[in-house]
């Protein structure tokens, strides 16, 4: 088995309140026969004229057996400012790529909540194809894959006064993975997703995420941004947010 433990130290975090996109992309470099583990915590301390406490961390697992690839994702957040919880966020998912060469079927399902955004319960399923388009290298492979897939989504919004908002939708995915070695060390690691509304082709969300490692033998060391948006959202929250985060990953 491969641990992989990344601990990661916000540098710069911007929160605007969108959808939330989860990225169990990245543990396809860490990947091999077996198995990999990835375990993401940050947290912020803050006490005098601002009482605030930050915790957020997730836990990836992946495994490969035979031609199947699983990978099985939670994570939380936990938020509180002089003494108002501003977020207790929870959200887990689970993937299957089932391998067609260099290609692969998959299918997922996914469950979480969000209370800055208001939504009591997010619940999605779907399935979709991978397709390989470029793919070389040894030390660390340059790729690019694409994806086109259809998923359910079932969310639920409180509103204050109101009775709850529910949202029933089918979505059509498009997304591209890719890594770029730039040198033996430094290397490019890239996740976009676009989804869009079946009924509603003015409702479609963003989520892009490029990260530039650093690697030191057995450590990396990394710079990503995370942006998502969402055109249309359904209470009344800003579109889009953004965080910066440099990390620290160690392989043992």
């Amino acid at each position: 088995m491969k641990a992989l433990f990344t601990l990661f130290l916000s540098l710069v975090f911007c929160s605007l309140s969108a959808q939330s996109i989860v990225n169990t992309e990245l543990i396809l470099k860490d990947i091999d026969s077996t198995s990999a583990i990835n375990i993401n915590i940050e947290g912020d301390l803050k006490f005098g004229n601002i009482e605030l406490v930050e915790v957020n961390n997730q836990l990836t697992y992946g495994a490969q057996f035979g031609k199947n690839l699983l990978r099985l994702s939670v994570g939380h957040e936990f938020l509180e400012e002089n003494g108002e919880k501003l977020a207790n966020d929870w959200v887990g998912q689970a993937r299957l790529n089932h391998f067609l060469g260099k290609n692969s079927v998959f299918t997922f399902i996914q469950a979480q909540n969000t209370i800055s955004l208001n939504l009591k319960s997010r619940y999605l399923f779907g399935a979709g194809y991978r397709q390989n388009i470029i793919s070389s290298g040894e030390d660390r492979p340059n790729y690019l894959d694409l994806s086109a897939g259809i998923f359910k989504e079932l969310e639920e919004y409180t509103r204050e006064g109101l009775d709850n908002l529910n949202i029933d939708n089918w979505r059509y995915s498009l997304s591209a993975f890719s890594n770029l070695a730039i040198t033996k060390k430094l290397s490019l690691n890239t996740t976009i997703y676009y989804q869009l509304n079946q009924s509603n082709l003015e409702d479609y969300r963003i989520y892009l995420e490029p990260r530039l490692y650093y690697s030191l033998d057995k450590i990396s060391l990394y710079l990503t941004n995370r942006y998502r948006y969402h055109s249309t959202p359904y209470v009344p929250v800003n579109r889009e947010d953004q965080e910066y985060l440099f990390g620290v990953e160690i392989s043992f």
